[in-house]
């Protein structure tokens, strides 16, 4: 076969390849979704541990990147692209997301840790009016990552929960 027709072929190939994954991701998405959406593990979750988050949105996503990736790594090997340099490309993928991840997650955890110690100890309660750094108000609600304090302004304040752990909290008398 002359040399032209066979990359010819290579590339038509990696492009049906990428054009059969993108399709695959897609549809494996929308169908993760639905069945997420049907099983209503965000309604659980809302429910049993007040935490509000669309993971059915979240999951599908992740599913479809990893589709996406894989979906590249099959088009470029097609073409010929060396082990070494897919590789290389995994890695740096790999370490970007794990970045991603920690930025992500660098306020969040703390919160979520200090939610649950505030929920557990009841240091805090409903009702209960507080006082911590330049505010003061009243407790109306109490969530994983963050408290809702009513002032004697009637302004709503949100704190994140590891503020509330971390700094000099007075708690007035009833």
């Amino acid at each position: 076969m002359v040399p032209y027709q066979e990359l010819l072929i290579r590339l038509l190939t990696g492009f049906l390849i990428l054009i059969m994954g993108l399709i695959i991701a897609q549809v494996t998405s929308n169908i993760l979704r639905r069945f997420i959406k049907g099983i209503e593990v965000n309604k659980t979750l809302e429910q049993q541990l007040k935490i509000k988050i669309n993971l059915e949105n979240y999951i599908s996503a992740i599913v479809k990147y990893i589709i996406y990736l894989i979906t590249i790594i099959f088009a470029l090997n097609q073409l010929g692209v060396s082990t070494k340099i897919l590789q290389t490309i995994l890695v740096v993928f790999i370490i970007l997301i794990v970045i991603f991840i920690i930025l992500a997650f660098k306020d969040w955890l703390p919160n979520l840790i200090s939610g649950i110690y505030i929920i557990r100890t009841e240091k805090i309660k409903l009702g209960d009016k507080i006082k911590t750094k330049d505010i003061k108000g009243k407790v109306i609600e109490i969530k994983l990552l963050e408290t809702k304090i009513e002032t004697n302004n009637n302004e709503i304040i949100f704190i994140p929960n590891s503020n509330l752990t971390k700094l000099e909290l007075v708690k007035e008398k009833k």
